[in-house]
C-alpha cells in the first residue's frame, strides 16, 4: 500500500509539473504575440508620421505655396522676365491735406521721390529684382502694389502689399526689393517734411 501511495504521489507531481510548463509556454506565446502586435503598431505609427511630414514638406514647396490670384499663361512659360515701375505714385483722390491718427498724410503738396527720380528707381529694380522662378515656369505676370510710408527723414517704413497677393513669389520679391531701398526725398507740405503714404506699382512682365 505504501508503494502504491508513493507511486501515485509521483504521478500527481509529474502531472502538475507538466501542466505548469504547458501553461507557461502558452503564456509566453501570448506575450510574444502581444509584443509583435505592439511592434507592428509602432511601425504603423512611424509610417503615418513620415507620410504626414512628407505631406507638410510638399505643401511648403515654393511653387505650391506661392499660388495666389494671378493666372498662369501657358503661352509665356519659360520666357524671360523683367520689371517696370510706375513713374509716379498712384494718385490719391483729391481731398484735404490732413494727417491720420498716426500723423501720416495721404495727400501732400510735394510727393516723396527716389534719389535719381524715376530713372534711378527703375535702375534700382533692374539691379536688385529677380523674377521668381515659379512665375517664370508658369508664365505668370502681374502688378504688385506696394504701399509704404516715407517719414520726415526719407526712411521707408511699414511696407506691405495693397490688395490681394498675386502669388508665385511676385509679392514677396517686390517687398524684398522695397525693403532694400535707400533713403528717399521726403514729401512736403507747407515747406515742411511730413510722413507720407506712398503706393508704388511694381509690374512684372514676361517677354
Amino acid at each position: 500500500m505504501k508503494r502504491k501511495n508513493v507511486f501515485s504521489i509521483k504521478i500527481l507531481s509529474t502531472a502538475i509539473f507538466l501542466s505548469t510548463a504547458i501553461f507557461s509556454c502558452t503564456n509566453n506565446d501570448t506575450n510574444d504575440a502581444s509584443t509583435t502586435t505592439t511592434a507592428t503598431d509602432t511601425t504603423t505609427t512611424v509610417k503615418m508620421d513620415t507620410t504626414s511630414a512628407v505631406a507638410k514638406m510638399d505643401t511648403a514647396m515654393p511653387g505650391k505655396m506661392a499660388v495666389g490670384v494671378a493666372k498662369p499663361n501657358p503661352a509665356k512659360k519659360g520666357m524671360k522676365g523683367k520689371v517696370a515701375v510706375a513713374e509716379t505714385a498712384v494718385p490719391t483722390p483729391a481731398g484735404k491735406m490732413e494727417a491720420d491718427n498716426a500723423g501720416v498724410y495721404s495727400n501732400v503738396e510735394i510727393i516723396p521721390s527716389f534719389p535719381g527720380g524715376y530713372k534711378g528707381l527703375q535702375k534700382f529694380f533692374d539691379d536688385n529684382l529677380e523674377y521668381p522662378a515659379p512665375a517664370l515656369e508658369d508664365g505668370v505676370e502681374g502688378t504688385v502694389n506696394v504701399t509704404f510710408v516715407v517719414d520726415e527723414t526719407g526712411k521707408l517704413t511699414s511696407p506691405k502689399v495693397d490688395g490681394n497677393d498675386l502669388g508665385y513669389g511676385l509679392d514677396a520679391e517686390a517687398l524684398r526689393v522695397v525693403n532694400k531701398m535707400p533713403t528717399w526725398t521726403p514729401g512736403k507740405l507747407k515747406g515742411k517734411n511730413v510722413k507720407t503714404k506712398f503706393t508704388l506699382p511694381v509690374r512684372f512682365v514676361l517677354y
